[in-house]
């Protein structure tokens, strides 16, 4: 008997017809996350699709296939980490990658009886995937415990524990709530008790359900999982299960306290892996034929002197891996770093630029200027490696001139890629101390400054998508930076996922809704022309159904 199956991350979506009906009765008042679709989805036939659904269809209309491309596909970190810890502490596990494409995978798992399903939460900022989850799973065992833990969960707990909490939990419908930042602890001290007959209530850090019918933390402690005992052995799992590229990390936190973030706040101080760790790790994914890693530690080149003695690991084994990272080339000023990355593997970054003004720049406590960041970018081109740059807007200090300074800064710096997210205001970061500075207030997606609100800021956003021509416009939601080696995987080029993304821009609902019909069927044919000529590989996942493992 498998004592915990951890169910992965579940990509819901709005529908077409969903963001249609938005569009018909919003009018000008459409709230952020709905305004931010209308350049992320794409549309044609009639129909609106995210940019991977558009590129699924494309194919299998030409060639008669039902293949589902997407970015979750890639293994998930945090559902494979977790069946790893539990299984180094006695607990057998299995895993569903991805809800969303296996379905079929669960019921058989369920079908056997665990004595325990687990949901991580990592990307959800709203309960109703989860809910969707523990519904499907009571449908096919009414019996199994389930524990829901993660970000979600922290978010509703910190905002108070009340009626209001009691209600969230209540309406998710799982039967033990893990509240810490890190957690793996706490989970594996809730399946130990399940399997022994016992309820958790001397495991840290658990909402379980009192007598009264009120949901109760049995005690709130710290958790410090020492990354080195925790890491992943990759060898436990089936190659067949995790492809030739996947993710993992050899840092936990943040190095910095930018002023828009809460995430240093809520992990805690960075903690590093050792290297031998870390070259562990590769070694062992390398005999399994990974190609391709994507490193998501926060600050991947800090601190530097690591991160050389990193590069230089990677030069010296020669595992045949590229990798790809978040990376701060603000705090990477000499071009020796930059040779390190290329020749140990590195073909591509995300550059959390934030902004194209100096200014707002000091506000976030960024610790770099555009000059850096132009110099960074430079370094990169020059070397080949696929540069993704990330801007926030509306943070306080945004005005008209200092979106015109983003705007031509971009242009300028002429990343690969780009994106702009409108600026979401949360009272925990750092900025909140200072808001009367700003005359900022509101919270969430609907705040006000003295330079710009989050009307104004959305218009921005509009404005930054329409004027950028030295840059591909890359979507927010079903694809973003961590798609560019899922791409890579699949048989695509740099150049081709650059054109794919330019191709995909004047179908963007946004684009769509401004131009003509002939406009737009142009913009059809074109796109069509260019994907069914792409010469890729084979989907894991399929649009009706699941592949199984």
């Amino acid at each position: 008997m498998k004592h915990c199956i951890v169910v992965g991350y579940h990509e819901t979506d709005m529908s077409g017809e969903e963001l249609q009906l938005a569009l018909e009765h919003g009018g000008d008042e459409l709230p952020a996350p709905i305004r931010s679709m209308l350049r992320t989805k794409v549309t044609f036939g009639g129909t609106h699709y995210s940019y991977m659904d558009a590129l699924s269809e494309v194919r299998n209309a030409d060639r008669g296939t039902a293949h589902a491309y997407t970015v979750s596909e890639l293994p998930s970190l945090g559902t494979l980490y977790l069946v790893n810890y539990l299984e180094e502490r006695g607990h057998p596990a299995d895993f569903v990658n991805s809800f969303t494409f296996e379905e079929d995978q669960l019921v058989k798992l369920l079908a056997d009886n665990p004595a325990s399903v687990a949901i991580t939460t990592t990307f959800y900022m709203m309960p109703a995937p989860v809910i969707e989850i523990v519904r499907f799973i009571r449908r096919h065992n009414a019996a199994v415990p389930i524990i829901v833990g993660g970000p979600l969960v922290d978010n509703q707990a910190r905002a108070g524990r009340d009626d209001k909490l009691n209600r969230f939990f209540d309406r998710v419908g799982a039967d033990y709530y893990v509240w810490e930042s890190q957690g793996e602890a706490a989970l594996a001290g809730v399946v130990g008790a399940i399997v022994e007959g016992n309820a958790p209530t001397e495991v840290p850090n658990v909402f379980l359900r009192s007598a009264t019918g009120e949901w109760k933390l049995t005690r709130k402690r710290p958790e410090v999982n020492d990354l080195n005992a925790c890491s992943v052995r990759w060898n436990r799992f089936d190659p067949t299960a995790l492809g030739q590229t996947l993710s993992t990390r050899t840092a936990r936190s943040c190095a910095f306290s930018c002023a828009f973030c809460d995430y240093p706040e809520r992990a805690g101080a960075l903690t590093l892996a050792d290297l031998s760790t870390v070259e562990r790790e590769l070694e062992e994914l390398a005999a399994m034929g990974v190609k391709r890693v994507a490193f998501i530690d926060d600050t991947f080149n800090v601190p530097m002197r690591r991160f050389k003695d990193l590069c230089r690991m990677l030069v010296r084994r020669d595992f045949g891996i590229e990798w790809f990272s978040y990376f701060r080339c603000g705090h990477a000023r000499e071009p020796e770093v930059y040779d390190l990355m290329y020749d140990s593997g590195c073909r591509g970054v995300l550059l959390g630029i934030e902004s194209g003004d100096d200014q707002v720049l000091l506000n976030m406590d960024k610790r770099a200027t555009t000059a850096h960041y132009q110099y960074g970018i430079e370094q990169l081109k020059a070397r080949g490696i696929f540069t993704h740059a990330s801007f926030v807007v509306g943070f306080p200090g945004e005005s008209p001139q200092t979106v015109e300074n983003t705007i031509n800064f971009i242009n300028s710096a002429g990343p690969d890629t780009f994106a702009v997210n409108h600026w979401y205001y949360m009272h925990a970061t750092p900025i909140h101390v200072r808001a009367p500075q700003y005359e900022l207030t509101g919270n969430g997606h609907t705040w006000s400054h003295r330079t710009m609100n989050s009307h104004q800021a959305l218009e921005a956003a509009d404005q930054i998508f329409d004027s950028v021509v030295n840059a591909a416009w890359m979507p927010v939601n079903g694809l973003d930076f961590w798609g560019v080696p899922y791409l890579l995987g699949k048989g695509m080029n740099r150049s081709e996922i650059v054109r794919f993304l330019e191709l995909a821009k004047p179908l963007t609902v946004a684009n769509v809704s401004r131009g003509t019909a002939a406009e737009a069927a142009t913009a059809e044919r074109r796109f069509r022309d260019f994907v069914t000529g792409l010469d890729l590989g084979p989907a894991r996942y399929r649009t009706a159904g699941s592949v199984l493992r």
